[in-house]
């Protein structure tokens, strides 16, 4: 549901938070969502990675990829795929985080020589996720 706000006609302010504004621009289709060095530390990130993860921007630059999302858990995946782009591959994955889930496209950036120096990671928001990795358990028998 959008809520405009009228010029003269009202003088509150838009209900909308800029946080959550940086959460809506990864729906309109792929963002720019992180980059990493070859040694998989953040170098730049997005306000709505951030918003994702949950952070603030200047929590996440210079961390490590292990240091903000764990080897362990949902976003496994994660790592995996950025090893894949760093080895001259494309990769995708899922994030789900607490506000919004996305999918990733992870391609590496290369250096004048054409080696992996980095990676680059293009998001877009995904709404409805099947996180299921068995049959529909929902049905009797």
């Amino acid at each position: 549901m959008r809520q405009w706000e009228l010029i003269g006609i009202t003088d509150q302010a838009s209900p909308t938070p800029a946080t959550q504004q940086a959460v809506e621009d990864v729906a309109e289709g792929p963002a720019f969502f992180w980059t990493t060095d070859g040694a998989l530390r953040l170098r730049g990130v997005s306000e709505s990675a951030a918003e994702a993860i949950g952070r603030p921007v200047d929590w996440c630059v210079g961390r490590d990829l292990l240091d903000v999302f764990g080897l362990d858990g949902p976003n496994a995946v994660l790592l995996d795929a950025h090893i894949t782009a760093l080895g001259g591959d494309t990769a995708m994955f899922t994030f789900r985080g607490d506000r919004v889930s996305v999918r990733c496209l992870v391609h590496p950036v290369t250096d004048a020589r054409g080696r992996a120096s980095g990676t680059r990671c293009l998001a877009t928001r995904i709404d409805n996720v099947d996180v299921s990795d068995g049959p529909d358990r929902s049905a009797v028998a």
